[in-house]
């Protein structure tokens, strides 16, 4: 085995800080999505009559 083998995470193929860097933006990503759904949620709640 090379060092390239020990360096790749399976089954993807990447080096692990390639791999950190996509679960980096994922993790951003999601939490963007939960910002944006409460800010939804929110405002559903606050301009809609029958839920009151």
């Amino acid at each position: 085995m090379s060092d390239d083998d020990l360096t790749k995470v399976w089954p993807t193929g990447l080096t692990l800080p390639e791999a950190e860097e996509i679960h980096r933006h994922i993790i951003d990503g999601t939490r963007i999505f939960a910002l944006v759904s409460l800010a939804a949620h929110l405002m559903a709640y606050m301009f809609t009559p029958w839920l009151k």
